[in-house]
């Protein structure tokens, strides 16, 4: 398990997430969202930084985080 996932889960402490990479990857991807709605995984990530910049999280915390999701975005973008 990833040292990021454990503040995955506090920072959406109301989903259960079997696999929280997937979980990341369809955040960004807004596959929650009606396809009309959906946003960019760009503007989806300023919003994921945002959130966990916002969260009670130590400074190397949240490093780990933004660095998953960076590395996330990265690979949906490789993908194009």
């Amino acid at each position: 398990m990833s040292d990021w996932v454990p503040l995955y889960q506090l920072l959406w402490k109301g989903r259960t997430v079997a696999d929280p990479e997937e979980a990341m990857k369809n955040e960004l991807l807004d596959k929650l969202n009606h396809p009309r709605l959906r946003k960019t995984p760009e503007v989806k990530f300023a919003e994921a930084a945002r959130r966990v910049c916002d969260a009670p999280f130590s400074d190397t915390e949240k490093m780990k985080l933004i660095t998953a999701y960076i590395h996330t975005l990265e690979n949906i973008k490789q993908k194009d």
